[in-house]
């Protein structure tokens, strides 16, 4: 998290996809935003899921695709605590509270994102 308590968010990155004008995002992009937040939340639900003692290889695998998509739009502060998650040398027991942090990180970073492109109508 940034000095302001705000998770680290590549606006560049999101101003190239989602345009200049916060109030006016395609109607396209607003779709897709809106499916990328759906499907990460089905990606963090589907890691709570698994089991890190038999499953890392499948962890790290969803860890990575769900990275790139996010990065892809500026989630920079959720990539890197994803990237822990998949290329981190970590005790088992340190696993939930890796997803909590992601979490709570993806949840902010949403929230980040909305106020400032307030026409893509995440809630």
């Amino acid at each position: 998290m940034s000095e302001t308590n705000e998770p680290n968010f590549d606006w560049s990155q999101a101003s190239s996809l989602l345009g200049d004008d916060p109030q006016q995002v395609p109607s396209d992009m607003v779709e897709i935003v809106q499916e990328l937040i759906d499907s990460a939340n089905q990606h963090l639900q589907e890691l709570k899921n698994k089991n890190i003692e038999t499953q890392r290889k499948e962890i790290g695998s969803q860890a990575h695709q769900l990275r790139g998509s996010l990065l892809n739009f500026g989630f920079v502060e959720v990539g890197s605590v994803l990237w822990q998650i998949e290329k981190g040398d970590y005790p088992p027991s340190e696993y939930p509270a890796l997803l909590a942090r992601t979490d709570s990180v993806f949840q902010a970073s949403k929230k980040l994102l909305a106020t400032r492109y307030p026409s893509l109508k995440l809630v």
